[in-house]
């Protein structure tokens, strides 16, 4: 197994010590703490959903914040047993990536494992037409052993004992996620070089985390970052107190208006719900996105809402974002980001045309472009047997195994150009609502050659690429690769690091899901799967003109976009920003964006780098305190059960709450 490696000159240089430790078991420290920490990690993503459905996830930024803080005291009295910048490093890896895949995916797609069976008396059409078509590895076809599981009132201690009831699920579900996003860090192996080293990313969403693991950098004694956490960690505190006494005064900083309430007649109300809200965290993660893209955001968004009032103005009536569920539909905006997505992708392989041959030269001769990577070959191969495993899996659970292959490479390009997207945007969020492959196998027609059973198998099993995709595991495997090469971390190790906590992250994140189901009681699944099955199923849907397109016309502006920036140096509008605000996730958080554009402008232009440089720092204040506040209220509602205030885009006690 490859180990910590530090290189010769790296980014931060920390004061000599006396070094007891080697690299190596400073890996496996790293490695242990990671796996003491991830089941705080893998519950507090199951029990507080608020907190990991934004760029920057909660449970693995307050592990860092902690571990920062014991540092301190290690540091000044116990020196040799301090962490330094490449276990911190490692461990919030770990973290990131385990718990992205504890968040949206388990708890969306772990209760329909055992709601089919459990409550098939509920709806006899689930019961008849879905739950024999589904794979037995996979779902419970008889729930008589989970009344318990059901009625909840248990310890941890009866959950683990209770665990072999679910070892068939869990064993097959780690496969098929580890699988999955095993692939994805396959990927970014394969092309982080060109994306960190040669294109320079920025990386907005990892500069708070990353300087967490510079204990030494001379920002945490500036004032402009101290001063900023004092405020905001003051309001929080407040507002905290205020949501449990009312009587205690607010000082609102989310949800302070809905433009909609104010436009209650057509056409204008088809601009649909548009809070304007500030969210401070998601505000100073803005501050950090390009002055171009950041532009490109809002006007995009802008751009979106009018199109929805011209075409209520034509007569479609819009519902569900994006048309039903997945069913293609006027407006047609998840089609349109589906071709922006495939530009992007496609642009991003043009861009790297030179590297992706000088990479195919180190495949073939099976070297590593530097001492300390994983050799090409390696990853490539990972990818292949990735894939080969999930179409196996496919097969075993009646599928063809290249229709499989298929679904999962269409959603594996997206995933590209999402990670892509995040490493150079950085968005506070990226909110797709129920965008995935299988719009396009409705809008091109390819639903007419699935039976019945293929539809309910396929969907089910891979319904997580269809959801929102708010805490999508793999740009967190770019962000890790980009922060160990900041300290100095060989890439080697950072794979083996991400390779574990892929799998023990899958594993962990059901055991958090199984034991809070025993300790609360199971809830039923929202039923949003069955509900679309039925609509595929019962519904015939023909070739979609229109949808494809949209899907063209998003590709056609994507390419446009790209030509026109290539030709004329300075125009403010970028194919991301679009790709991002086609879809729904900007809708949280577009007046915070217009605040920090006038901001960060007025600064730049009126007071330069330097003024730009206290704004970075204030920015960074305001995060750390939110945060902080966030590691409070949440540890209070795991503990007692009582809904807090919450930082978040969405309340505890209600989405808009």
């Amino acid at each position: 197994m490859a180990v910590l490696e530090q290189r010769a000159k790296p980014a931060v240089t920390e004061a000599p010590v006396a070094i007891t430790f080697t690299p190596r078991l400073r890996f496996l420290r790293a490695l242990l703490v990671s796996l003491i920490l991830l089941p705080i990690n893998a519950y507090w993503a199951a029990d507080v959903l608020v907190d990991v459905i934004f760029s920057l996830l909660v449970p693995p930024m307050c592990s860092l914040i902690v571990l920062a803080f014991v540092n301190i005291f290690l540091r000044r009295y116990a020196r040799r047993w301090a962490f330094s910048s490449g276990e911190l490093v490692l461990i919030y890896a770990f973290l990131s990536v385990a718990t992205a895949i504890c968040s949206e995916w388990m708890n969306i797609n772990y209760p329909y494992i055992y709601s089919y069976a459990m409550f098939a008396d509920q709806n006899p059409w689930n019961r008849e037409n879905i739950l024999p078509r589904l794979p037995d590895w996979f779902y419970f076809k008889d729930a008589s052993q989970l009344q318990d599981f059901q009625r909840g009132g248990f310890g941890l201690s009866y959950a683990l004992s209770r665990l072999h009831l679910f070892a068939k699920p869990l064993i097959a579900w780690t496969m098929l996620f580890g699988l999955i996003c095993t692939a994805m860090l396959c990927i970014n192996t394969l092309m982080r070089d060109q994306w960190s080293r040669r294109e320079k990313l920025a990386f907005p969403i990892i500069q708070v985390p990353m300087l967490l693991t510079r204990p030494d950098a001379p920002a945490w004694k500036n004032r402009y970052l101290w001063g900023a956490f004092a405020v905001m960690f003051a309001i929080d505190m407040l507002n905290g107190i205020s949501f449990l006494y009312p009587s205690v005064p607010m000082i609102k900083v989310r949800f302070i208006a809905n433009v909609n309430e104010w436009l209650p007649d057509p056409p204008w109300n088809a601009i649909g719900w548009t809070p304007i809200g500030i969210f401070p965290y998601m505000s100073a993660i803005a501050v950090f996105m390009p002055t171009d893209l950041l532009f490109s955001c809002i006007f995009f968004f802008f751009l979106r809402k009018a199109i929805q009032i011209v075409m209520l103005m034509y007569g479609y009536e819009q519902g569900v974002f994006g048309g039903g569920w997945l069913v293609p539909s006027p407006p047609y905006f998840s089609e349109q980001t589906w071709g922006a997505f495939f530009g992007l992708f496609v642009g991003a392989m043009v861009s790297s045309r030179s590297y992706l041959r000088e990479l195919w030269q180190h495949i073939k001769a099976n070297t590593a472009p530097t001492p300390h990577e994983l050799r090409p070959r390696y990853a490539l191969l990972g990818l292949v047997l990735s894939l080969a495993g999930l179409g196996y899996i496919g097969l075993l659970s009646g599928l063809s195994p290249w229709l499989v292959i298929a679904y999962v490479g269409v959603f594996l390009i997206f995933s590209t150009a999402l990670t892509r997207m995040r490493a150079q945007l950085g968005p506070p969020s990226h909110e797709m609502a129920f965008m995935g492959p299988h719009q396009l196998v409705l809008g091109f027609g390819a639903n007419q050659m699935l039976s019945q059973a293929d539809t309910v198998r396929i969907y089910h099993l891979f319904f997580i690429f269809n959801r929102i995709h708010r805490s999508h595991p793999m740009p967190y495997q770019l962000e890790a690769y980009k922060m160990g090469e900041s300290v100095g971390v060989s890439a080697r190790s950072l794979f083996w690091t991400m390779l574990i906590a892929i799998f023990a992250g899958v594993a962990v994140g059901q055991i958090a899901y199984i034991y809070r189901g025993y300790l609360r009681g199971a809830p039923a699944a929202w039923g949003e799967i069955g509900s679309a099955t039925r609509q595929i199923i019962e519904q015939p849907h023909p070739v979609n003109v229109a949808a494809i397109l949209a899907v063209v016309t998003g590709f056609a502006v994507v390419m446009l976009l790209d030509a026109i920036r290539f030709q004329v140096p300075g125009f403010p509008l970028h194919p991301v920003g679009y790709a991002l605000s086609m879809n729904f996730g900007v809708d949280y958080f577009w007046f915070g964006l217009i605040i920090v554009l006038v901001i960060k402008s007025f600064i730049q232009r009126y007071y330069g780098l330097k003024g730009y440089e206290k704004l970075r720092l204030v920015a960074i204040g305001i995060i750390l305190a939110e945060f902080t506040a966030e590691l409070i209220w949440s540890s209070i509602t795991m503990g007692t059960q009582i809904a807090t205030y919450s930082i978040s885009i969405n309340g505890r006690l209600g989405w808009q709450q």
